[in-house]
């Protein structure tokens, strides 16, 4: 053999040999994981459905991995702070964060002060449930489905005032579609989390909003709110009797459109390994009966993806999303 051959090849030896050296610690310390308790960052004021979800599956997942997920609310300039804080966290498996539709799209495409890039910043871990919600309205308003409510906005231009969680959040951009095929001119304010709108809804200081399905059940049972109608395609099993806004005539795409979809994200960057980990846990923890079943009986569609599911579901509705807010009259980054 050729001394410099010899001398190429003991190189390329040593080589792998000092990179297998080097991976083995990161792969020990990947199976190690979870040593420590992880922190799940909701970018909700708890008592929302975001919330709820979350310690709902979350327990379960935590149950599995032998180590505490503990709940960090971060509500804050429509999920803003909460993403913030888990786009900012050390990539090591020990800070996730719930996202949503609107966190993750809505309020990316028009809030200026959002700067997280999703795709770069953050890791797609799993889509836990689609979410449809309720159009709401105060139990002083003299209407009982979605058609009397038009009318009324008509009958009642710039005198009422509607709520939702965040700019470009569903329940904006579809109570405004509402608003503006009435020629209502009703005032919007956005909220920090879902208990505080619920709060002003049943307060009279909104007289509209969409809401989930139970959170506002406690409400709607003791007659401080009334349902008119839910959103996409089908009606829900926590409120049979409650018609669909397709099924009321409201045909335009964005009544077809369920409100959207509760996931996990992580830093970017995350030890694929532990992202898989926390992707499989999160799914099992969905598929479990007494938690599919729980979940459907809050007004959900269980779904439990795998991370590049997630990923190519966010991209297809971000192209949906963008067009919506476009004809809403929203503008969008």
């Amino acid at each position: 053999m050729k001394p410099r051959t010899a001398t190429r090849r003991r190189f390329i030896s040593q080589a792998a040999a000092g990179f297998a050296w080097g991976a083995a610690p990161m792969a020990m310390a990947q199976s190690d994981w979870p040593k420590a308790p992880i922190k799940l960052v909701v970018p909700y004021a708890p008592g929302g459905m975001n919330d709820i979800v979350m310690r709902l599956v979350s327990r379960h997942v935590a149950d599995r991995i032998g180590q505490p997920i503990v709940i960090d609310n971060r509500p804050g300039a429509g999920g803003i702070v909460g993403t913030n804080a888990v786009a900012k966290a050390a990539p090591d498996g020990y800070t996730i964060g719930a996202a949503a539709t609107s966190t993750l799209i809505a309020t990316p495409l028009t809030n200026p002060q959002s700067t997280v890039d999703v795709i770069k910043d953050l890791a797609f871990v799993s889509l836990l449930a689609t979410a449809p919600m309720l159009l709401t309205v105060n139990a002083s308003l003299p209407v009982r489905n979605a058609a009397e409510l038009l009318k009324y906005l008509q009958a009642n231009r710039n005198k009422l005032n509607f709520g939702s969680m965040a700019v470009g959040h569903f329940g904006h951009v579809t109570i405004l579609a509402l608003s503006e095929s009435g020629d209502a001119g009703m005032v919007h304010s956005a909220y920090k989390g879902e208990a505080p709108l619920l709060q002003d809804l049943v307060g009279n200081h909104i007289q509209l909003a969409f809401v989930t399905p139970p959170v506002v059940k406690p409400m709607a049972e003791a007659g401080k709110v009334r349902l008119l109608a839910v959103s996409g395609t089908k009606r829900l099993k926590l409120f049979p009797d409650v018609a669909t806004l397709i099924e009321q005539g409201f045909d335009s795409p964005i009544f077809r459109m369920n409100a959207g979809w509760m996931g996990i994200v992580a830093p970017a960057k995350t030890p694929p390994a532990i992202v898989q980990r926390l992707s499989e846990e999160y799914a099992a923890a969905i598929r479990h009966p007494d938690i599919n079943e729980q979940m459907m009986n809050l007004g959900l569609d269980p779904i439990g993806s795998n991370a590049e599911s997630f990923r190519a579901t966010y991209l297809s509705e971000k192209v949906v999303w963008r067009d919506t807010l476009i004809k809403a009259g929203i503008e969008v980054k």
